[in-house]
């Protein structure tokens, strides 16, 4: 899973006179405009959207808690709210989904659910924010955008620390780290006297780090491929690894169609060793949209079940679907009798002299 590791994000930020600061996109034009929203105020304008439009579901995530632990907000529903305010989500999402988290547990505190922290998850992006793969381009950079495609590969669930917590060796003194990069957990250079320290370098003391006092959420890296209809003749789909943090995880399996809804980032190609000017795109998944239903959410009517055994109880089962496959195909019934049984498994079973056959 190497492949899918990734150091820290590189955002871009632009100014409304088009400048462009901290490796951002010059080729799209900003949002921007007199009744520009300051960032001071997007807690409360997410405060008085959530009070107008989603108290009962934001009620409904504290009685479900922790089954439920987002609140998906629909893009259109933001949209008839304000469109200025809409537009500047797609342009500033990382200003908006902070303001957002920080708004709805406001809004649970205020109910007396202040150890709840839910996420706020928007769905239905504008068509004009859907790419493909293969679509995505430098002037996408730190926007919100949306991205049709199949999951190809996944890694396990695993524990991502955001901050950690140090002890110094000499004096005890605890030191704060954020921890930005993927790839390489960041150490104190010195207990520092401005906060208390004893202020000896890393070289003269020893810094044992806490979990306990460290904070940590789950992390899961999906790489997803364009579909196959999106892709042209004779050109191989194009993938991009994202990651998906909290309860986004453990949401997909390999195969599943997605809309995964997110801000792209970049990381530089290395060559012998040393960073390169060219960068390759990856995607922090900020929603999931699935495209298809997964085994386990399919409800079978009564209905539907009798007609399903009644077909399993037929005789001639196995000619009738191997008979449905490719029927414009004459012949080849052993091919088509062998990708029948490649479609359906059974179940374990134990036999009288206690061996197991597998289903």
């Amino acid at each position: 899973m190497n492949a899918l590791l990734f150091p820290v994000e590189i955002r871009g930020s632009r100014s409304c006179n088009g400048t462009i600061k901290n490796g951002g996109h010059p080729y799209r034009t900003p949002w921007c405009g007199e009744s520009m929203i300051q960032d001071f105020d997007l807690t409360a304008r997410w405060s008085t959207l959530l009070h107008a439009h989603f108290t009962e579901d934001v009620h409904n995530i504290a009685q479900l808690w922790p089954d439920v632990q987002s609140l998906e907000v629909s893009y259109r529903t933001i949209e008839g709210f304000d469109p200025t305010f809409a537009q500047s989500i797609l342009e500033q999402p990382d200003l908006h989904d902070d303001a957002s988290n920080r708004a709805v547990r406001e809004l649970l505190a205020d109910v007396g659910y202040g150890n709840i922290n839910p996420w706020v998850r928007i769905v239905h992006l504008p068509s004009d924010q859907v790419r493909t793969v293969s679509q995505l381009r430098s002037d996408d950079i730190g926007l919100m955008i949306s991205i049709d495609a199949v999951v190809t590969k996944i890694s396990g669930v695993r524990p991502r620390m955001y901050s950690a917590t140090f002890k110094c060796a000499a004096c005890e003194h605890l030191t704060i780290i954020q921890q930005p990069n993927e790839q390489e957990l960041i150490s104190p250079m010195e207990c520092s006297q401005i906060d208390g320290g004893c202020g000896l370098t890393n070289r003269q003391t020893r810094f044992h780090l806490l979990q306990e006092r460290s904070t940590l959420t789950n992390s899961q890296f999906i790489e997803l491929q364009e579909l196959p209809e999106q892709v042209r003749g004779g050109v191989q789909p194009e993938r991009i690894s994202c990651v998906a943090e909290h309860d986004l995880t453990g949401k997909v399996n390999p195969g599943d169609r997605v809309k995964a809804n997110g801000v792209l980032f970049i990381r530089s190609q290395r060559k012998f060793g040393k960073d390169t000017p060219v960068f390759d795109i990856f995607m922090r998944v900020q929603s999931l949209e699935r495209q298809n239903l997964a085994l386990e959410e399919i409800v079978v009517s009564d209905e539907e079940e009798a007609q399903i055994r009644a077909f399993a109880a037929d005789e001639d089962v196995y000619k009738r679907i191997s008979e449905s496959i490719a029927p414009s195909i004459f012949g080849m019934d052993k091919i088509k009798e062998t990708l029948m049984l490649q479609l359906f498994g059974g179940v374990a079973r134990l036999n009288p002299d206690g061996t197991r056959n597998r289903g």
